[in-house]
Order: structure tokens, then C-alpha cells, then sequence
């Protein structure tokens, strides 16, 4: 039966991949009709786990999920599975931080099992934009303009064109581990416990080192050799694109940060404080 299976995928794939190509390779985007069926498959078992994971708290934590609101309940769900997804994004990209092709030419060196990891992490980004605009009203403009830029972004990535910079923007994620055990932590009721303020310290300070460190320091590198034109064999038009990315995400941090400062006040000196949501 698996083995059925397996071939009717592999004809599937064979049969649509060609039109994927046709569409997209005009664009520059060859990675899409390469890797198009993986973002698919990544997120349909994206999907699958969220829709799995009520079950499983129910089951595993029946005193902390069964108290838990309808809505609490939705958000608890959310955390989980974003806090799995940015586990399994920092594990990946520290193991390719010192790699020499992509580091010896940040414009177009390429590896092809980071162009599978970007693939499937891409499943993630399109359950994420799908998630901001079915909660829009709840999560506001900039959640599904971060998320949005993260889709193109990955399908530019997939493609051979600047994959270093996949380091760059991906890395913060170290962050919202952090975050996601944030918010599990204050659903589950340990908002004043030391390790919920440990936590949130951390957070905290990842944040900073890691997003203005880091990824705002490239950034800034990134449109300035972009000015210059020195953007070497890559496509002038999506370089222009990922610098642009780099000081959106920048000029979003510095708004995050903001309630970052105040919700650290309330948290670590303050009883009874109210947290804000942030990426």
C-alpha cells in the first residue's frame, strides 16, 4: 500500500512539477517548482498537528488544559506548535552558521539540504500568514505583513538567491522560543513564578542581542552593499527585496521592542502585569 502510494506521489509531482516551472521560472522563483510539493506536504502536516495538539494537551495536561478557555484554549494550541517550529528553525540554522559556501558568498552560494529545510520551514510560513488573516482583528497589520514577507522571502531563498541571508532572518526565532514558553507559561498560570520571570529576562535579552545584534547589523550591510551594487551574481531585484525585508523586520523590532521594555518592567517588578503579544 505504501509503496502504491509512494508512486502515485512521485507521478503527481512529476506531472505538475513542469507546469510549476513554467509559471515561476520566468520570475526567478526555480526553486518553487522545485520544491513546491514539500511546502505543500510541510504544510499539511502543519495544519494536522494543530488540529492534533487539543487532543494531545487534553490528554497529557488534563488540569492545566481542561481550565483553559475556548479562546486560551486556541492561543495555547498556536504556542506549541510555534514553540516546535522555532526549536526545529535554531537547531538547523546554528548548524549551518559556519558554512563556507554559503558564508564565502553571502549573494549566491547555495546548499541544496538548506534549500530542503527552507522548504519545509516555508509550510510554516504560509500556516502562519493563513493564521494572521483569519485572526487579523485580533493580531493587527504587522503580524501578517512579518508573515507575508517571510512566504516571498522563502520562495526567493529556495531559489539560489541570497541564502545566506536565510541565516539572518531566521536565527531570531531563538527569541520566540522564549515568547511561545512565555505564553504557555502565563496560560498555564505561572505568571508570577521565577521561572516565568527567568524566562521573560531571557527573552528579553535574545531579543536585543539577536535582532539588533545580529540581524539588523546584516541588514544595514545588506542595503548598503545593495546601494553599491554589489550584489554579485544575484538577481539585483530580490536583493533589493531582502534589504528592504531586513529594515521592515528592523523597524518592527524597534515597535515590538517598545512594549518588549514596558512588559519587562511589569513582569520583573511589577505584580499582577498585563503582557502584550509580540513576534
Amino acid at each position: 500500500m505504501a509503496d502504491v502510494l509512494l508512486a502515485g506521489y512521485n507521478a503527481l509531482v512529476h506531472t505538475i512539477s513542469p507546469l510549476v516551472h513554467r509559471v515561476f521560472d520566468p520570475l526567478h522563483l526555480t526553486g518553487v517548482g522545485k520544491y513546491w510539493h514539500i511546502m505543500l506536504v510541510s504544510l499539511a502536516v502543519h495544519h494536522l498537528i494543530s488540529r492534533t495538539l487539543p487532543h494531545l494537551s487534553k490528554l497529557m495536561l488534563p488540569g492545566v488544559y481542561g481550565r483553559l478557555s475556548s479562546q486560551d484554549k486556541r492561543a495555547w494550541s498556536v504556542s506549541v506548535l510555534c514553540l516546535l517550529h522555532c526549536v526545529f528553525d535554531v537547531c538547523f540554522v546554528v548548524a549551518y552558521l559556519g558554512n563556507a559556501a554559503l558564508s564565502g558568498d553571502k549573494m549566491r552560494g547555495r546548499d541544496g539540504n538548506l534549500e530542503i529545510y527552507l522548504s519545509i520551514t516555508q509550510g510554516y510560513y504560509i500556516w502562519d500568514m493563513v493564521l494572521c488573516i483569519k485572526n487579523y482583528k485580533d493580531y493587527g497589520p504587522m503580524y501578517l505583513v512579518h508573515a507575508a514577507l517571510g512566504v516571498y522571502a522563502l520562495l526567493i531563498l529556495t531559489s539560489g538567491h541570497l541564502q545566506y541571508y536565510s541565516l539572518v532572518y531566521i536565527l531570531p526565532e531563538t527569541s520566540s522560543v522564549f515568547l511561545n514558553t512565555r505564553h504557555l507559561l502565563k496560560l498555564a498560570g505561572k505568571s508570577n513564578t521565577a521561572l516565568y520571570k527567568a524566562n521573560f529576562l531571557i527573552f528579553t535579552i535574545t531579543f536585543i542581542g539577536v535582532r539588533f545584534g545580529f540581524e539588523a547589523y546584516h541588514s544595514l550591510l545588506l542595503v548598503v552593499m545593495t546601494y553599491n551594487g554589489d550584489t554579485g551574481l544575484a538577481y539585483y531585484p530580490f536583493a533589493c527585496f531582502i534589504a528592504l525585508m531586513g529594515m521592515t523586520l528592523t523597524a518592527l523590532n524597534i515597535i515590538w521592542l517598545r512594549q518588549i521594555m514596558t512588559a519587562t518592567y511589569y513582569t520583573l517588578f511589577k505584580s499582577n502585569s498585563k503582557g502584550n503579544k509580540t513576534q
